[in-house]
């Protein structure tokens, strides 16, 4: 009887430590962003399109920067990084400024900017967060995941699931926006 509920318990969810990372990744996004605007500005604001606290292109641009190849190192990963995160932030600019008529960021005025979307600050700053990520944190964060217990594991995936989805339920009727976080086009 133990060998069949051991085997369940050491089964995982092929899903569980992406989706986790996801979440651990938006969030540290959303808390970068928050802390940045605030010491910038003086003014605290919850960033982004969601009402919650992830920035999902945060997210979604952690786990590209670990689908690129294990091969790449030093300069060469931070500049795939950078190109990656780049083309990723201008994507769902254009996508977000489509669908709401708003913009959640604008670069205008600063070097490299392309449209206002994206310059070189922000992609050196995703190049160097992927580096970071690739070569210390995600190992780390990895093993921190595997220690949980699997019922927690499961619990934590599928509640931060479904508080994500009610959050983008809610954000597509009403995005998160105003003074200090969006601005109409």
């Amino acid at each position: 009887m133990e060998g069949c509920q051991g085997a369940a318990e050491r089964r995982r969810d092929p899903l569980e430590t992406p989706l986790l990372l996801f979440f651990i990744l938006s969030g540290a996004g959303w808390l970068w962003e928050v802390a940045f605007v605030g010491l910038s500005t003086g003014v605290l604001v919850n960033r982004g399109f969601l009402h919650g606290p992830w920035l999902p292109v945060y997210g979604v641009g952690g786990l590209l920067f670990l689908l690129l190849p294990r091969r790449m190192e030093g300069w060469t990963l931070a500049a795939a990084c950078a190109l990656a995160g780049g083309g990723l932030e201008y994507a769902v600019s254009l996508v977000l400024e489509a669908l709401f008529h708003q913009r959640w960021w604008d670069y205008a005025g600063w070097p490299g900017s392309l449209s206002g979307r994206v310059c070189l600050a922000s992609a050196a700053a995703f190049g160097l967060a992927g580096w970071l990520l690739t070569g210390w944190a995600e190992p780390l964060l990895r093993r921190g995941l595997e220690k949980l217990p699997p019922l927690w594991r499961r619990a934590c995936c599928r509640g931060l699931c479904l508080l994500f989805a009610a959050d983008a339920a809610l954000s597509l009727l009403r995005p998160n926006s105003g003074a200090g976080i969006s601005f109409p086009v």
